[in-house]
């Protein structure tokens, strides 16, 4: 059985126009299976995505759900207090019997960090229920690339995602678990264990929060990342066929994430195909371009000049994902990246203070140590999905240039490729969260360096005021 992800739409009315099908009176469905579907019941857990699980042959159907909505709000907003007050009641207690606010500068710091944990697990779960709708829209246009390219599923992939995912959350889980075991057992020589409970759960539960939001964003800008490779291989494909000089032509890529099926209620159910018709495109521009032969080798269905146009639309469509993602998760991912600097500049300082003052609290100093990589890794997840992506727009753009460079100069292949090239210089692939700033590469060698001219100047004051 292929596991995957299929999106359907229901009608409230069949007799309904194609128009208002499209429109607000459309519910969506999909199904779910494999690592997509584990990444969204974990996200449903803590309110990042409020969806209806119904068991189905071949994973799960998902939709909307109020119930999970309004358990979404209340999950939040109880914490959200409870961290709040825990806050105010630690800040109250004073810096002489205070475990984690030990000085001035760490009572500001301890709040800007639980501040910034509060905003981006506020903003992550209420603006829920808009990104799973967001989700279940743009699949139509993911879906019309599996089918043209003809996607099919392994499950040695699938179980390779889960294992990473599980693994990640597994060493997070004991990250904070340690931290609160730590400072619990700090707390008690003053005997206030308790009290530190009290004032601190919400805040570690929020991080579980902001945390699975970054995995969520992250395996979905993944999914696109493969349409956008399997699109360039096709790309390629038909370069080596037009005789472009093209370096190497990669096999078509396994898809295994967000791969779905649209189809209506009227047309029967079957659990094992991996793509139906998309019915927001024309026939013609949502065919079949690939095919395997009986020896495996991938080949053309279509002359190269329909296989080009075909391309432009999915490469197009595609395009237009990026931009809805990016919009869903604007703030926040600025709010990540606001907490990933803020964390940065802070773990590295309390260690390199815990360092000069030598008090030999080794398992402070390896749980700040760990609490710094974690940090960089949170950092690398949201960045390198979308330099992926960038650099999978790059080699489109390059593909396009040695078409048109080799390609005959006779025929429609010409016009075709023009046409092409300029819907690249007019849809750029990128994610910039708000317009803010750009998640690649450089983005990380610009926060490294904010982090070490902070962490310079946070020393200089501290060696001023000894």
């Amino acid at each position: 059985m292929n596991e995957g992800v299929e999106s359907r739409k229901v009608k409230r009315d069949e007799n309904v126009s194609s128009d208002d099908e499209l429109g607000t009176d459309t519910v969506m469905h999909c199904v779910v299976g494999g690592a997509h579907a584990f990444i969204l019941r974990i996200s449903s857990f803590f309110g990042l995505a409020p969806l209806r699980f119904e068991s189905r042959c071949n994973g799960f159907t998902v939709s909307i759900s109020n119930a999970m909505c309004i358990y979404s709000y209340i999950l939040v907003t109880t914490l959200v207090i409870s961290t709040i007050f825990g806050l105010v009641a630690e800040i109250n207690v004073g810096i002489e019997r205070s475990v984690r606010m030990t000085s001035r500068m760490s009572q500001v710091v301890l709040t800007c960090d639980v501040l910034v944990v509060v905003v981006t697990a506020g903003a992550g779960v209420y603006g829920a229920p808009k990104r799973m709708r967001n989700m279940l829209k743009f699949m139509d246009s993911v879906a019309s690339v599996d089918h043209s390219i003809g996607a099919y599923y392994s499950r040695a992939t699938e179980r390779k995602l889960c294992g990473i995912l599980l693994a990640f959350l597994i060493f997070f889980s004991i990250l904070l678990a340690d931290d609160f075991c730590f400072y619990t057992l700090q707390a008690s020589k003053f005997e206030r264990e308790w009290n530190f409970v009290i004032n601190y759960i919400g805040f570690y539960l929020l991080w579980y929060a902001a945390m699975i939001i970054e995995l969520q964003f992250a395996f979905t800008a993944l999914s696109i990342r493969a349409r956008f490779q399997a699109v360039n291989d096709v790309l390629a494909l038909t370069a080596k066929i037009v005789s472009a000089p093209v370096r190497k032509v990669n096999d078509p890529s396994t898809l295994n994430i967000l791969a779905i099926r649209v189809a209506a209620t009227s047309e029967p159910r079957r659990c094992g195909n991996v793509s139906l018709l998309v019915d927001k495109l024309h026939e013609r521009d949502h065919g079949v371009i690939i095919r395997n032969t009986v020896t495996g080798d991938p080949r053309l269905v279509v002359p190269p000049c329909e296989a080009i146009r075909r391309l432009a639309c999915l490469h197009g469509a595609l395009c237009d994902v990026v931009q809805d993602l990016d919009q869903s998760y604007g703030l926040p991912l600025i709010l990540i990246l606001i907490s990933t600097l803020l964390h940065l500049i802070v773990t590295p300082y309390f260690l390199i203070m815990e360092i000069i003052v030598s008090t030999n609290r080794t398992h402070f100093l390896v749980l700040q140590f760990l609490w710094c990589a974690t940090h960089m890794l949170r950092m690398f997840v949201v960045v390198e999905p979308c330099h992926y992506t960038i650099v999978e727009g790059k080699r489109t753009e390059d593909l396009v240039s040695r078409l048109m460079r080799t390609a005959p100069s006779n025929g429609s292949l010409p016009t075709r490729l023009e046409v092409f090239s300029r819907q690249l210089l007019l849809q750029s692939i990128a994610y910039s969260p708000m317009g803010m700033c750009t998640l690649d590469r450089p983005l990380v060698a610009s926060v490294l360096g904010a982090v070490t001219t902070y962490l310079v100047i946070l020393i200089q004051f501290q060696r001023y005021d000894s």
